[in-house]
């Protein structure tokens, strides 16, 4: 397990894609998250947030769940206006894509009751519409299933976060819907109601599982809940533009990562 995270640290510090699973692919939840966890001791890089993510349903008998999180680091995590463009960085030769995700941000202190999520959560987050940009070193990381997706940072590589949603419009999920063209084409349509009971139910979810690792949400975490619009492919040099209706939207910019300075974080 330190050797598999170590590996991932190394590539993703580098920037160079990596042409199999480094080591054993774990074969439970428990031991992908050990793997996480060994990331998360080696990295230099200031955690700024979490990703959850909905497990495809081939997998779930295996690894006996629904969801998946993984970390955002602060490096990555960016902010848009209504229809500003950002540049984001993805691996070439390794796995690239976006989506169109609700993002909430932890503007006070978080509730010890991951319930709370679900009642009034003004007092304590803002939702905004925004983007998690899904790279990894790894090409087959998808394929491969959580075992590989939860070792490797989540699949994360970025989080994109733009205008924030009114409590006017959080009342009906359905209402709050969102597209993603991918080189001016529309490759998907979705809604908040995408994320099976809604984008606080995710950040409830996570709340539980970071408890039983020992870990908790803190003030200025971001969390992005989950796609929306599907998972699309794109490669450096590709645009994605990303809508939310009665928001706002943006366009993002994709470029190769090249590797880190050694001043900055691994």
């Amino acid at each position: 397990m330190a050797s598999t995270a170590k590996q991932f640290v190394s590539a993703r510090h580098e920037g160079r894609a990596l042409s199999d699973f480094p080591g054993t692919l774990p074969a439970s939840l428990e031991e992908a998250y050990a793997v996480q966890d060994e990331v998360l001791r080696l990295t230099t890089r200031r955690l700024g947030g979490w990703k959850v993510a909905m497990i495809p349903p081939a997998f779930r008998e295996r690894y006996r769940a629904e969801r998946l999180v993984g970390p955002v680091f602060a490096d990555v995590i960016q902010t848009v206006a209504d229809g500003g463009t950002v540049e984001a960085l993805v691996f070439e030769g390794g796995f690239a894509a976006v989506e169109a995700e609700f993002v909430v941000r932890v503007t006070g202190e978080p509730p010890s009751d991951p319930q709370d999520w679900l009642g009034n959560v003004s007092a304590f987050a803002t939702i905004h519409v925004g983007s998690e940009v899904a790279s990894s070193p790894l090409a087959t990381i998808n394929q491969l299933g959580p075992g590989a997706v939860i070792s490797d940072h989540g699949n994360n590589a970025g989080a994109i976060i733009g205008p924030q949603i009114g409590a006017e419009l959080q009342r009906d999920w359905s209402l709050l819907a969102s597209a993603t063209l991918v080189e001016g084409t529309l490759v998907g349509n979705g809604s908040a109601a995408s994320v099976p009971g809604g984008p606080f139910a995710a950040v409830a979810f996570l709340a539980r599982q970071l408890a039983g690792r020992g870990r908790h949400l803190a003030k200025g975490d971001i969390i992005l809940t989950g796609m929306t619009t599907g998972v699309h492919d794109v490669l450096p040099g590709q645009g994605a533009r990303l809508e939310f209706a009665g928001v706002g939207g943006f366009d993002i910019r994709f470029a190769a990562c090249q590797p880190r300075s050694s001043a900055a974080a691994s």
